[in-house]
């Protein structure tokens, strides 16, 4: 019995999660850039809305972050809270 229910818990699938393949925050700085002043919230989120992203096992998503951080380390933005994030990280970036 304890051997099937073991077998039972290794079998579940680990769950996914939506990892966006370019840092937010390298989208929104660059966006910034080449408009030349502030986003706005809306456009902050259509941005968002509108990166590359995949589906991957949380496992697969720590070593995809691992591989990104060991290039260059960036901090990364929270998709449900990316205007409140950006607002706080772009102060930071611009000291």
């Amino acid at each position: 019995m304890i051997r099937w229910i073991t077998n039972l818990f290794r079998t579940q699938p680990e769950p996914k999660v939506t990892v966006f393949l370019n840092p937010l925050v390298m989208l929104f700085s660059g966006a910034e850039r080449q408009k030349g002043s502030p986003l706005t919230r809306d456009e902050v989120l259509a941005i968002r809305d509108g990166a590359q992203c995949a589906m991957m096992t949380e496992s697969q998503a720590r070593k995809f972050y691992a591989s990104m951080d060991s290039q260059m380390p960036v901090p990364r933005i929270n998709p449900e809270r990316c205007w409140e994030e950006w607002q706080e990280l772009r102060d930071q970036l611009e000291s």
